[in-house]
């Protein structure tokens, strides 16, 4: 940490030492767009951090990033980036490869490997360097209402996919052509793509080939990932899109879907609903019982710009919001933190008590994998959506995905 103070080398005097001189305050310039969740969290962390680093001050700014970092981008061409700004998704990557990011090898983050889980670590990591350190590591599971299961007659969450099938048709209600409650809720767009990656991922199938020059959806388990999909679509028992995020957290949480696939956000939305944990979290289920889940996890992590007039400083900020005492403040908000034994931490340990679904969660977190960390994630996102979306309107699913691969061929290989 950085010291207080900087104490002179020898005496001036006689029998005397000098008084100690007050280092320079350095402020950094932080840029965040986070939920009003992750933002309470923030401002907690950044508190710890100024608290035992007084000398370095953060000079928080909310902005809006868009869906491609254009505020980041504008402020290249502008020479006028921050010191520090969150990244997700496969901007990391672009960034590092534009020559705009620091390496933060060279200020001892690599320190932090051990104690923060696998999935997050790797999403920083660029041919060789580490260009963010993670402060976000949330992982999809299943959430479910506990009295839905309980009138259903089910007396455990899903283990496998062929039980999640069949509790949604046992948990789904009908009144003539009328759904009173839908067996599973799954969100649109995003949510939609990170259902099927997380399907694909327990198939034991991935996104791209080796060389990332095409996508690998269309072997065995991508194909198997997608049949399920296109079943559960015909099943009539998924709610699917329509709706916010919020909303159908909502519908969990009131009973009107029995079971949706979320990350930690439910228990934020239990909270706000006033709602007396009526809803528990499970790890996905697998394809063969005796496997080992597998919850996709979407990853956040602070970059240092190589702009940045105060790099140092900028890195020991980054490593201290990944750190499980400032991590444990992102569970105070009911998030999942990235460090490993952040479930040790005193903030956290008390947060547990009154809410120990969230630890379920984080405990999820040992078998999350994440997107590949690439740069051309973003643009097979934009092929696997259109797919997935078409796969849920009852599309063949074979067809559809070897339809995708043809048209990914031609985008990766620029």
């Amino acid at each position: 940490m950085t010291p207080r103070t900087l104490l002179m080398a020898g005496a001036i005097s006689i029998g005397t030492v000098a008084p100690a001189l007050a280092q320079d305050t350095v402020t950094l310039q932080f840029w965040e767009g986070h939920s009003v969740q992750e933002e309470a969290a923030t401002i907690e962390m950044i508190k710890a951090f100024e608290d035992s680093h007084p000398n370095i001050k953060i000079n928080r700014t909310k902005v809006s990033f868009g869906t491609n970092f254009e505020k980041i981008t504008t402020a290249v061409a502008s020479n006028t980036l921050p010191d520090v700004s969150p990244i997700w998704g496969g901007f990391l990557t672009q960034f590092a490869a534009s020559g705009q990011l620091l390496d933060l090898r060279q200020y001892g983050v690599e320190d932090m490997q051990e104690g923060i889980y696998p999935g997050a670590w790797s999403f920083g990591e660029w041919q060789g360097g580490v260009y963010g350190v993670p402060y976000a590591f949330d992982a999809r599971f299943i959430a479910y209402n506990k009295q839905a299961f309980e009138e259903a007659g089910i007396a455990q969450p899903p283990q496998t996919y062929d039980e999640l099938y069949a509790d949604a048709e046992k948990l789904t209600k009908k009144n003539g052509n009328t759904v009173e409650q839908y067996g599973l809720g799954i969100g649109g767009a995003d949510a939609l793509v990170n259902f099927y990656v997380n399907l694909l991922y327990s198939f034991g199938g991935k996104i791209f080939n080796d060389d990332e020059t095409q996508l690998a959806i269309d072997s065995d388990a991508g194909i198997k990932a997608a049949e399920y999909l296109s079943k559960l679509a015909e099943s009539g028992y998924v709610s699917y899109g329509g709706s916010t995020g919020d909303d159908l957290r909502n519908s969990v949480i009131t009973g009107r879907v029995a079971m949706i696939h979320d990350g930690p956000w439910i228990f934020y939305a239990e909270q706000q609903a006033n709602a007396d944990h009526p809803v528990a979290v499970a790890p996905m289920p697998v394809v063969k019982q005796g496997e080992k889940s597998v919850n996709f996890g979407s990853v956040g992590a602070y970059v240092v710009y190589k702009s940045s007039q105060h790099p140092k400083e900028a890195a020991e900020f980054v490593k201290f919001m990944g750190s499980p005492e400032a991590q444990q403040y992102r569970v105070k908000l009911l998030k999942t933190g990235v460090a490993t034994n952040v479930s040790e931490q005193p903030v956290a340990i008390e947060t547990y008590k009154e809410w120990p679904e969230l630890k379920t969660a984080q405990e999820a977190l040992n078998g999350s994998q994440i997107f590949p960390t690439s740069a051309k994630w973003p643009r097979a996102f934009q092929i696997i959506l259109p797919a997935a979306e078409a796969i849920m309107e009852g599309d063949d699913p074979q067809s559809t995905v070897e339809s995708a691969v043809r048209q990914a061929s031609r985008q990766l290989r620029r």
